[in-house]
């Protein structure tokens, strides 16, 4: 803490819950308040009927956006106050990651939904893709060995600064069936929409935690991808046998992207135009080493995340660099948005030579199929 790892900064706002997790260790409490790095802060226990129980415990917030408080018998919800005696926020319940192993091999932690464009093509391309990546393909051959063990969907942590009604339409089919939750990230505090991907990173590195082995952190437009790995994102993980790995990190491609995706769902036809996967191609070189990486990590073994790396693991862990042969990020990059081709494209431009590229035909097939399925099952009665 000395060091501030992990310190965003930032103006000063008061307190403000968002979650709070109970681990056999600790509970957790994630705040979306800026610039409390290294605060005393005091915990607040109450039971089911919001009585409080015993005295304030005496914590910092450490990492930011993060406070560790003991765990209370019979305590359900939990609360923080800047002194002992202070008014506490309004209570957070809190949830169980008690459980020896975790519920899912493969999760996604997903930054923030926010802007205009609509969202419910790339919110279908994405869950789509990355639930392919658990299937099991067979024999991989060269040694590799797969399990049938934690075969499933993946499950997803779903941010929303704002998102359009239709494309929420698709988002909450996805929670109905059991492959999502949704997390609002709002206060009573104004900051960027962009800003509030520093605290969902954290947020869900926690709330990932003994709920899911591994967990991606990705944006809404780009798919980590195998390239000559023959087999899965999860056939790769499952293959991992130093325990001293806490993440494994990808470098980038960038494809362009130059066009707004359309705005409602017209019919399966448009949906195998329009995908971001199939309709872009033109491809940068391979990011450098470092440069805007995406991890998948362990959340057990990283106590601090940030947007491309990791910036603490705890003790004896470490990143693996997957090369690129292994796998790299496709990054269907919007070129116009956030004024991305005025500001970055020359950078990318001198990594190397462009090319084009197509998303691995072996999985295109039942890509389009499982979207088009999906997408007309949520709007196909609505047009």
């Amino acid at each position: 803490m000395k060091t501030r790892t992990g310190s965003r900064g930032g103006p000063k706002m008061n307190i403000s819950l968002l979650s709070a997790h109970e681990f056999p260790e600790q509970l957790n409490v994630i705040i979306t308040s800026f610039n409390k790095y290294g605060d005393e802060i005091y915990c607040r226990y109450f039971d089911k009927s919001m009585r409080e129980l015993g005295q304030p415990f005496k914590s910092v917030v450490f990492p930011e956006y993060n406070v560790h408080c003991l765990r209370r018998e019979g305590a359900k919800f939990v609360s923080l106050s800047d002194t002992p005696t202070g008014t506490p926020e309004y209570p957070v319940v809190i949830t169980d990651r008690t459980q020896t192993e975790p519920t899912h091999f493969f999760s996604v932690c997903l930054a923030p939904i926010y802007g205009t464009e609509p969202k419910w093509l790339l919110v279908a391309e994405l869950v789509e893709h990355y639930k392919l990546q658990v299937e099991i393909l067979g024999n991989l051959g060269d040694g590799f060995e797969i399990s049938v063990e934690n075969r499933g969907a993946t499950y997803f942590y779903i941010y929303c600064k704002y998102i359009d009604e239709y494309s929420r339409i698709l988002l909450d089919d996805y929670v109905r069936t059991g492959e999502a939750e949704v997390i609002i990230l709002h206060d009573r505090f104004q900051r960027h929409d962009g800003h509030w991907q520093t605290v969902e990173i954290q947020e869900c590195l926690t709330r990932a935690r003994g709920h899911s082995h591994w967990v991606a952190f990705i944006d809404l437009d780009e798919r980590l991808t195998p390239t000559d790995y023959p087999g899965t994102l999860s056939d790769f993980l499952k293959n991992i046998t130093d325990e001293k790995i806490g993440g494994i990190q990808f470098r980038q491609r960038w494809i362009l992207k130059n066009e707004t995706l359309p705005a409602n769902y017209t019919g399966s036809e448009q949906v195998a135009d329009w995908m971001p996967t199939w309709r872009y191609h033109n491809t940068s070189h391979v990011g450098p080493p470092g440069h805007t990486t995406k991890c998948i990590i362990d959340p057990k073994k990283a106590l601090i995340m940030n947007v491309h790396f990791v910036d603490k693991f705890f003790e004896g862990y470490s990143m693996y660099q997957v090369k690129p042969t292994e796998g790299v990020v496709r990054h269907y990059r919007d070129v116009n948005s956030g004024r991305w081709g005025e500001i970055w494209l020359k950078e990318v431009e001198a990594m190397g030579n462009f090319s084009m590229t197509n998303y691995p035909e072996k999985w295109m097939d039942q890509l389009r199929s499982n979207i088009q399925r999906r997408v007309h099952y949520v709007y196909g009665g609505q047009h």
